[in-house]
């Protein structure tokens, strides 16, 4: 099965109406190239400063969704029991919740600044455009997203899509250890990476969003500091093949080393 996908990059504004607005002047965009599936940066909608009780902006997504009928996938601060968390989402095109997913690997500023708390699971959801999971940001390029990679590999996830809001520091020039570790993401999943980023450099943001292929590796790659919107037809027979090679490939056990 063929499936075309849409990864955003941009800069995300920070009132939250306006994040709403830029966030549907991009994913009409996309749709125009005949996109099924859209994927738009960590916290694209929203203002963390506004966290309020009952407040959750999972309608206004809703909308969105059902008005360009897409699957959306992004993720915003929410307040759940007194706990805030990174809320990630996809959306079907009717505007219904398929997946609901909690940051695991809280960013540090996350977690001093706004309390933020982290998640303990990983879901994949099966629908008409295959099966569908997500991470965020930090979850994707640490020294345990190994084990995220392989536990979704495990749970046949075909397509991985990983909102992301900021992948530099400033004390280093860390791009190609980021991107590398989403490629490697791909190749250890079986399953092809949709990484969006944005281009906000309040936040250290480089862009680069990509989307890796399972087998090909990297399909397509955005600028470091443009708005972009990357565009490919995904066939999801690669990750059946690639799935396929690794039970020949792969050693019957751990050597005594």
């Amino acid at each position: 099965m063929k499936v075309k996908v849409a990864v955003l990059q941009y800069e995300v504004p920070e009132d939250t109406d306006d994040s709403f607005k830029k966030l549907g002047e991009m994913v009409g965009n996309a749709t125009w190239s005949g996109a099924k599936l859209v994927v738009a940066p960590e916290t694209a909608v929203g203002n963390a400063k506004e966290l309020k009780e009952g407040v959750d902006h999972l309608s206004r997504l809703s909308e969105l969704a059902q008005k360009h009928k897409v699957y959306l996938v992004t993720s915003y601060y929410n307040l759940e029991k007194g706990k805030v968390y990174n809320h990630g989402v996809i959306l079907s095109s009717e505007g219904k919740l398929i997946l609901s997913y909690k940051k695991i690997y809280i960013a540090k500023p996350e977690a001093e600044n706004l309390g933020v708390k982290p998640g303990d699971k990983l879901g994949v959801v099966q629908t008409e455009i295959g099966k569908l999971s997500m991470l965020i940001c930090r979850d994707g390029f640490n020294k345990y997203s190994h084990y995220l990679y392989e536990k979704l590999n495990k749970l046949d996830a075909e397509i991985i899509c990983i909102p992301t809001l900021s992948i530099g520091w400033k004390e280093i020039d860390t791009q190609e250890y980021v991107k590398a570790h989403f490629v490697y993401g791909a190749f250890t999943s079986r399953g092809y990476i949709l990484m969006s980023d944005t281009t906000n450099k309040t936040f250290n943001s480089f862009g680069r969003s990509l989307i890796v292929s399972p087998i090909r590796g990297v399909l397509k790659e955005a600028s470091s500091d443009h708005k972009e919107i990357l565009v490919e037809e995904l066939d999801l027979d690669e990750v059946e093949k690639a799935r396929k090679f690794d039970s020949w490939w792969q050693p019957v056990k751990k050597a005594d080393i």
